[in-house]
């Protein structure tokens, strides 16, 4: 059964080949990109099922990059993490409707925050069940709190 596209944005390039390496069994195509120049380029040539991005890059951080894929009209699963937890960025990702937040290095529940945002994409526009549309992370917890 298919997988789909994944694509994960890091400036640090040690990083991209470990998550990478790390996250195969979980994509069909994993693209990678050191910046967020580079991931636009990336999202503009190619079908993305779901994006992991760190927040904090020079040029373009993450939230930016957000902010201009939905801005495209995109709705691609937005995964962030970041080593430097902050709330306001928090947030703002969530203002542009990040699908997770996770924090560096530790990446808690990384695999099954992958799969689950690869299959949201990956089905978007088909019937799913509410089992698979449901991931209850720290990031989903916090979001149900403020309701």
């Amino acid at each position: 059964m298919p997988k789909g596209n994944l694509l994960i944005v890091d400036d640090e390039p040690l990083l991209l080949k470990s998550l990478k390496a790390n996250l195969e069994e979980y994509a069909d195509n994993i693209f990678i990109a050191e910046n967020g120049i580079e991931a636009m380029d990336i999202v503009g040539k190619e079908e993305i099922h779901c994006i992991i991005c760190d927040i904090n890059m020079p040029q373009m951080n993450g939230v930016e990059v957000i902010k201009r894929i939905r801005e495209s009209g995109n709705d691609v699963p937005f995964i962030f993490y970041t080593g430097h937890g902050n709330r306001d960025l928090m947030f703002e990702a969530i203002k542009y409707g990040a699908f997770d937040f996770l924090d560096k290095p530790l990446f808690n529940g990384l695999e099954e925050v992958i799969a689950q945002g690869m299959k949201n994409g990956f089905n978007k526009g088909r019937d799913t069940t509410e089992d698979e549309k449901e991931i209850m992370s720290e990031y989903k917890r916090l979001l149900k709190e403020l309701e």
